[in-house]
């Protein structure tokens, strides 16, 4: 390209010469003493006709040429008058037979780089063309060689997910199915190994959870855990072990409640049975309906019995809370009327107690 552009240059800058030329002979043309005026006329013609062919048909050298003719012209209508501009001439058409000579020679060169260039082009368009799988057959080794290498990347990244389907390609495209089968064998442990640890320790967290009788939080994480290992034998039953320890916890409940209420210790018997309360459906309560109805009347009973001595004792602050724990716990009773009737007065008298 920069050849081409020197050479562009080159032929605008012997057209404007021979143009300059043929003007002056035009103008010098009647002076008699002018005797180069002839010469010049005619090579200036001729060398602007080599230079407009030359664009008509693409002339290589075209400009060299037009100086060669000028040249001679020169040395015509020197001949006779100035042996410098005789001399000058012969000079230039020297110098315009040599630049023609070498640019030829780099135009030759050039064309032989050019023919170069084009047989790597069409190397490299014939590779573009290539299908996909005459690549894959092409290339097969290095692709091989890179899947190996991502696999044992993602393996050691813990991506294995992304590994198990890598050695799927590797044995479905390129054939290679022994290796894949090693290779998934190996991350298949791996995983197995992780996820064992992982369930290990989710399973010693759910179990907390049944200890301190979270059975909703517990079934929640049951559910997320077979999401997670759909596949793992440890979680197999696992909604059935927490099924089990509740009705095991009720059972529990039931045995300590009637204990409780055996030796009359009714305050313990009422707490058992508001927890047992949650537990039971309508038919397993009722074949604890008569002990919970005596418990709860001793238990009411208890807090009357308290709630009085308590006022008659002037234990104004007691005789508050008892009054208010049968108000929360008995609301439609009787006797939650009563109390309540009484804590206004009561409260007054706690702050006559306070400012006097």
């Amino acid at each position: 390209m920069k050849t081409n552009k020197v050479l562009s240059e080159s032929c605008y800058f012997t057209l404007a010469i021979s143009v300059a030329i043929l003007l002056a002979a035009l103008y010098y043309g009647n002076n008699a003493e002018a005797f180069w005026t002839t010469s010049m006329l005619v090579a200036s013609i001729a060398a602007l006709a080599v230079l407009f062919a030359s664009i008509a048909i693409k002339m290589q050298l075209a400009e060299f040429y037009a100086i060669a003719i000028l040249a001679v012209g020169g040395v015509i209508a020197s001949a006779t008058t100035n042996e410098n501009i005789l001399l000058a001439s012969i000079v230039v058409f020297g110098l315009a037979v040599v630049g023609a000579l070498v640019t030829s020679k780099r135009s030759g060169q050039g064309s032989g780089d050019g023919e170069l260039v084009t047989s790597k082009l069409d190397v490299l368009l014939e590779a573009v063309q290539m299908s996909e799988n005459a690549k894959r057959v092409l290339f097969r080794d290095r692709e091989l060689s890179v899947l190996r290498r991502t696999v044992q990347e993602d393996i050691a990244n813990g991506e294995f997910h992304s590994a198990l389907v890598l050695c799927d390609q590797m044995a479905t495209v390129f054939g290679a199915v022994e290796e894949a089968e090693i290779l998934r064998a190996k991350v298949n442990v791996i995983i197995h190994e992780q996820h064992d640890a992982r369930i290990r320790d989710e399973i010693a967290k759910l179990q907390v959870m049944l200890d301190q009788n979270e059975w909703v939080a517990a079934y929640q994480d049951a559910a997320r855990l077979r999401r997670l290992f759909p596949d793992s034998p440890r979680l197999h039953g696992i909604e059935q072990h927490i099924a089990d320890v509740r009705t095991q916890y009720r059972h529990d409940l039931e045995a300590k409640f009637l204990h409780a209420a055996e030796l009359e210790k009714v305050e313990e018997a009422m707490l058992l049975l508001r927890e047992l309360d949650g537990y039971l459906t309508p038919d397993e309560a009722r074949r604890f309906r008569d002990t919970a109805t005596e418990v709860i009347t001793k238990y009411r009973d208890s807090l009357r019995v308290r709630f009085n001595m308590a006022v008659g004792d002037h234990r104004w602050q007691e005789a508050i809370e008892f009054g208010e724990v049968i108000m929360h716990q008995f609301p439609n009773t009787k006797m939650a009327e009563e109390v309540y009737s009484m804590l206004e007065t009561i409260r007054i008298r706690v702050v006559e107690d306070e400012t006097s």
